[in-house]
């Protein structure tokens, strides 16, 4: 049964995807989700509430999933790779989710996803220097990281920045771990 409802979760979102690359968001309907499906309306909203839940299922299958297992396995010096390679993979199509607007939109969903996942290993590994950081909570280190990163995430996107994911993974490594001074050639002081 279980298998069941994935398979209707699953082609109730190939009829939004294939639906959002030629339709702006807001003029999609559900009966235009669901025609596309093969299925009645009603089955729609047993599995989704509205359009915006075949988003958070979007990320949820395509990206959660892959980054938790990382998680899991204690991988989680991949886990940016991972997430440039899903969204590299299919860049018009998260480049057509990106547009989306509203309070449930997909960008207010990748960055609270960004945002439990750097918390998340926030607490689950101990800070290097707490007694640097003791002004700031570990919430706002994880928004600090969190507005950076999904702003960064987006504008590569819809910029149709060209990137391969390994490049783009490193050298946002390096921009982690480097201040904006050590970015320049900014004058020593005090010689």
């Amino acid at each position: 049964m279980e298998d069941k409802k994935e398979l209707t979760k699953d082609l109730l979102t190939l009829s939004f995807r294939e639906l959002i690359l030629k339709t702006p968001f807001d003029k999609i309907t559900i009966k235009m989700i669901t025609d596309g499906a093969g299925v009645i309306r009603p089955t729609f909203y047993k599995h989704f509430q509205d359009k915006y839940g075949i988003l958070e299922y979007i990320l949820q299958k395509e990206i959660r999933e892959k980054i938790d297992v990382l998680i899991e396995n204690q991988l989680e010096n991949d886990i940016f790779l991972l997430l440039c390679s899903c969204l590299s993979k299919d860049r018009a199509f998260y480049k057509k989710l990106y547009l989306i607007e509203g309070p449930n939109s997909f960008e207010e969903q990748m960055f609270q996803f960004i945002y439990e996942l750097i918390f998340f290993l926030f607490n689950k590994y101990p800070l290097k220097a707490p007694s640097r950081l003791k002004i700031l909570t570990k919430e706002s280190l994880a928004r600090f990281y969190t507005f950076g990163l999904a702003d960064s995430i987006k504008y590569t996107i819809t910029h149709d920045v060209a990137y391969e994911p390994k490049e783009l993974a490193e050298v946002y490594d390096y921009l982690i771990h480097n201040s904006v001074l050590d970015l320049v050639e900014y004058p020593a002081q005090g010689n």
